[in-house]
Formats: structure tokens, C-alpha cells, sequence
């Protein structure tokens, strides 16, 4: 496995996680500058932005936690690709969303994640938006 491979697992493996814990992965993994682009939905630049995205999700999903279920995983230099399925739970562990996607990581010299883009069905994730809101 690269070390590009082992840094982006570890990265996965720490968003088995309540927002508390998503948030120490995000501070630990982003850089000021991260790029993280969910295709579709939303876009944030640095990490304050990322944060605010987590915090909107649990207020207006109610999503308490997460799981990342990797299915594959390959790199090419710095780009890392993912298929997973992301689950959301809230705060009484009842899944509110699990998407299917495919996502890049792109990591600087450091080790820390540049950029990350997922892609996936938007519509059925906005979807369990609407009705977690109503």
C-alpha cells in the first residue's frame, strides 16, 4: 500500500465517527486552503467552511454521526480514489442517509488532504434532506 493509500484510510477510518470526532479528523487531515467539493451539493474552502458544512448537516438533517464503508481503493501519486458507501445516523443511531459514491483525495507534501471530491446521486441525498427537515 503507498503512503498516499494509508494516509487517506486512516483519514476514512477516523470519520467512523459522532460530529465531535468528524470534526478532530477535519482539523487533523485539512489544511486552511482544503477543497472539499461535494459535486452537486456543496463546496467548501478551508476548514472553517468545512466545519460550518458538518454543523449545517446536523442541524438540518439532525445527523449525529457517520460511517464510511471503503469498497475500493487505488492511487496514483498524490490522488487517492474511493468507492464507499457514507452512512449518517442520528442522534438514536437510525440511518437518515447512506450514499453511494466515488471520491478523490488529493494530498499536499505534508500528508494532508488538498482537495477531496465526492460524486453521487444528489437527489437522493437532498431528498432525506427535505424530509429530515420536515
Amino acid at each position: 500500500m503507498s503512503n498516499a493509500i494509508d494516509i487517506v484510510s486512516e483519514f476514512v477510518s477516523a470519520m467512523n465517527a459522532d460530529t465531535k470526532g468528524i470534526t478532530e479528523a477535519y482539523r487533523r487531515w485539512f489544511t486552511p486552503s482544503t477543497i472539499w467539493d461535494n459535486v452537486g451539493f456543496a463546496k467548501t474552502e478551508g476548514l472553517d467552511q468545512a466545519l460550518a458544512l458538518i454543523d449545517q448537516l446536523g442541524a438540518g438533517m439532525g445527523m449525529a454521526s457517520m460511517k464510511f464503508e471503503l469498497l475500493a481503493i487505488a492511487a496514483v501519486g498524490d490522488k487517492v480514489l474511493t468507492e464507499r458507501i457514507d452512512y449518517m445516523y442520528d442522534a438514536s443511531g437510525n440511518t437518515i442517509a447512506s450514499i453511494p459514491l466515488m471520491g478523490i483525495f488529493e494530498l499536499d507534501a505534508d500528508g494532508k488532504i488538498k482537495r477531496w471530491s465526492d460524486y453521487f446521486d444528489t437527489a437522493g441525498f437532498q431528498a432525506g434532506m427535505a424530509g429530515a427537515a420536515s
